[in-house]
């Protein structure tokens, strides 16, 4: 729970400011791939000086998050406090993120894990917009993340810096040449397509693909999806069938 870190009496507010939050649109700035990445690099390098380790995969973003920013991270029902999905928060005055602690429940460590970097990535590229805000006596947080917001800028940014944070591309590459090759994995062909020329991999066997590289290159706290997006990304799997790579694709149609 928050109460004990922010001040003014948390708790006696939600009811007051969970129907305040209307989500305000913060300006930032266009920020190019390169840049993210970088940013997300260098606070892996500047973790990596102060522990005194070599720090590989899996990623420990929560103790970057407070033992290398000095943030609190907390965990509450987000649910709860603001009457809709809203997968993390963070506040800048108070120094603290917080993440929905049903992302528990769903049993997936990877989107819980993402969504700690996705915060911090708003910490790391973001928190001087916040500080740009009007300011008032709520104690509001400074940003709120809400999937249905997720193209947007601000959003779009934090998520590329959680996926170069949690899946460093030197990492990725060294993992998928073990996996794979050093050459690009083209996927041609689904298992749906009545004229497919039998050409593997199919669209449908990119979750093993994704596992293969997780496990290979000790990325345990990050999801199939997330690894599968990464390597679109980095342009090391290549899809040429038109479709998805998601669960979509691999469900059987009845």
């Amino acid at each position: 729970m928050i109460e004990p870190i922010l001040k003014g009496g948390y708790n006696q507010r939600l009811s007051r400011w969970s129907n305040l939050i209307k989500e305000p649109k913060m300006n930032v700035p266009w920020l190019s791939k390169q840049t993210i990445s970088k940013r997300a690099k260098e606070l892996i390098d500047g973790f990596q000086a102060m522990a005194g380790y070599e720090v590989k995969p899996p990623i420990p973003v929560e103790d970057i998050i407070e033992r290398y920013l000095g943030l609190r991270l907390l965990y509450d029902d987000l649910t709860r406090v603001f009457r809709q999905e809203i997968l993390g928060a963070v506040y800048v005055e108070a120094r603290t993120i917080c993440i929905n602690e049903r992302l528990f429940e769903s049993g997936s460590e990877g989107r819980l894990v993402f969504t700690c970097g996705h915060e911090t990535g708003h910490w790391v590229l973001h928190r001087q917009y916040a500080n740009e805000q009007p300011k008032d006596k709520t104690n509001k947080p400074s940003i709120v993340c809400n999937p249905k917001n997720a193209k947007e800028p601000i959003e779009w940014q934090a998520d590329y810096f959680s996926s170069c944070l949690l899946m460093p591309e030197k990492d990725i590459r060294e993992a998928f040449e073990e996996v794979c090759a050093p050459e690009p994995l083209v996927v041609k062909n689904s298992m749906r397509d009545k004229n497919n020329a039998g050409e593997q991999p199919y669209l449908e066997q990119w979750p093993f693909i994704a596992a293969a590289m997780c496990e290979a290159g000790g990325f345990s706290n990050v999801s199939k999806h997330a690894m599968i997006i990464r390597l679109q990304d980095l342009g090391l799997l290549v899809n040429k069938t038109g479709k998805k790579m998601d669960w979509n694709s691999i469900l059987v149609d009845e």
